[in-house]
């Protein structure tokens, strides 16, 4: 299985989460909402004619620290890699990381 080597940003005011390939970065990309939540996408990559390159940008969540349809996530067969840490399937990355900031978010308002 391929790994992708991917960095992320949040927004902590809009709850925005994006995961982005490392090897497409600064590419275009247009998003493909997932079926049960408009507010979640996979990112995928275009190329200067504005046509998909079938390479994955990245995946991006407004409504992070409360997005619960995990099973509707894309099964892509690629596990996501963050600096550091351990290659997974998308769905676990997320919840990790979703965890670690509803963490830090309790941390920080106490």
């Amino acid at each position: 299985m391929e790994t992708l080597r991917a960095t992320s940003t949040w927004s902590p005011t809009a709850d925005r989460y994006c995961l982005w390939a490392e090897d497409v970065a600064g590419s275009s990309f247009v998003p493909e909402p997932i079926q049960s939540d408009p507010l979640a996408a996979l990112l995928l990559e275009v190329d200067e004619a504005e046509q998909e390159t079938g390479r994955i940008a990245g995946f991006e969540i407004i409504g992070f620290l409360t997005f619960d349809h995990w099973e509707s996530l894309p099964k892509l067969d690629v596990l996501w890699q963050l600096p550091g840490r351990e290659p997974l399937p998308l769905d676990q990355l997320l919840k990790r990381v979703q965890k670690e900031l509803r963490r830090r978010k309790v941390q920080e308002a106490a």
